[in-house]
């Protein structure tokens, strides 16, 4: 006896040329909807199978794209508005698939505190305080939080810078008319939430050396990553997508390519003989040269290993040493090692060498005073001030 194929559900809300649709992509699966914008279509899952609720949302996305037609009309703006127009821009296009996913969460967040029909124009530093309270107490309302679970103030400044930059691209961007979206930023000149006491741990020589230890228990490649991760200072999105390619022994050299790089800045820097000799060593053992990851995934040698899996195997290596798991500290702390002892070198050398752009971000976020160089400071001058 054959099964009935299930027919997959859909439906349509509005008219022509203001209308949703939704749909199961496949029967019994999530709901997704579609709306046209701009004669370019927008496909988004809703992330449930609710019929009922699917429609409701259906609505009351009819009612914001019609706020926003209409807002354009009478030459204003909704925050809804902006914060779609600003997704579909070229400045936002630019950025990393990982940084517009992170940016889209915050936008959705404010936006839907906010409210997506509210007048950009009426924005006022009561509402940044609001949206902060909000973010601290844990919101249950707002997409993506856990109810009751508060956040640091660090977590609550990204969300909102991510809110100013699409407010400032409105003030330079024009409608065919050749009128501004925005005249100006309702919220320039509000200060943001600083984070008091940051977190910003700095691996410990001697624990780097201990992980060292233990790390081929772990998995062949976690050595690998320690030795190049501490010898180079580089984020792990750039080193863990490392190419052979990349990798220029004859000169001693290694390129670090721009779409793996934060910056997007692509740089040619010397490596170190530990970090040459492990890079050698590697490359012995898998046979592979040319255009093939330095990292490869277990499953996939033609792809690299995804950074959540060098972070398990770093928690594993932690377990492994028995240290306490209050001196666990992941990847970046390395990054921070590494800065940290070159404190004697000139700032702009290092942040050439480690792949910084911003002298502050350098010098607040990853060089951190030590108690040895502190003594120094107290105990050795560098010159006495005497009258002529």
């Amino acid at each position: 006896m054959t099964r009935k194929s299930r027919r997959c559900w859909s439906k349509s809300i509005g008219e022509p040329g203001h209308r949703v649709r939704l749909y199961e992509a496949r029967p019994g699966g999530s709901i997704m909807r579609s709306v046209f914008n701009n004669g370019k279509e927008d496909r988004k899952s809703l992330g449930h199978r609710d019929k009922e609720k699917a429609i409701r949302q259906g609505y009351e996305l009819l009612q914001a794209l019609l706020a926003n037609e209409h807002a354009l009309d009478e030459e204003s703006l909704t925050l809804g508005m902006v914060a779609e127009l600003y997704k579909q821009s070229p400045a936002f296009a630019t950025k990393k698939l990982r940084t517009q996913k992170a940016d889209t969460r915050a936008l959705e967040r404010i936006v839907t505190f906010l409210g997506r029909s509210r007048n950009v124009e009426t924005l006022s530093e009561s509402d940044v305080q609001r949206f902060i309270f909000a973010r601290r107490q844990g919101d249950g309302s707002l997409p993506r939080v856990t109810p009751g679970k508060g956040v640091r103030d660090r977590a609550i400044e990204s969300d909102l810078v991510v809110l100013l930059t699409a407010l400032n691209w409105a003030t330079r961007e024009r409608t065919k008319e050749g009128r501004r979206l925005l005249k100006e930023n309702p919220l320039h000149g509000v200060r943001l939430p600083r984070e008091k006491n940051p977190k910003r741990p700095v691996m410990s020589h001697d624990v780097y050396l201990r992980l060292l230890e233990v790390a081929d228990q772990v998995h062949p490649l976690l050595k690998l990553a320690l030795i190049v991760a501490e010898g180079t200072g580089r984020r792990i999105s750039a080193w863990c997508n490392l190419w052979w390619d990349d990798v220029d022994f004859q000169n001693g050299t290694i390129r670090w390519r721009a779409e793996t790089d934060k910056t997007g800045h692509e740089q040619t820097v010397p490596m170190t003989d530990p970090v040459k000799d492990a890079l050698a060593a590697a490359r012995r053992a898998q046979g592979t040269i040319g255009n093939t990851p330095v990292f490869r995934a277990p499953k996939d040698p033609q792809r690299p290993s995804s950074r959540h899996l060098f972070d398990t195997w770093l928690r594993k290596a932690y377990e492994v040493t028995e240290l306490p798991r209050e001196r666990w500290v992941m990847w970046h702390s390395i990054r921070r090692k590494w800065a940290t002892e070159r404190k004697g070198y000139p700032v702009r050398d290092v942040m050439e060498a480690g792949g910084w752009k911003n002298e502050e971000t350098l010098l607040r976020s990853y060089q951190q005073p030590d108690a040895e160089t502190v003594r120094q400071v107290v105990l050795h001058p560098t010159q006495r001030i005497v009258s002529r």
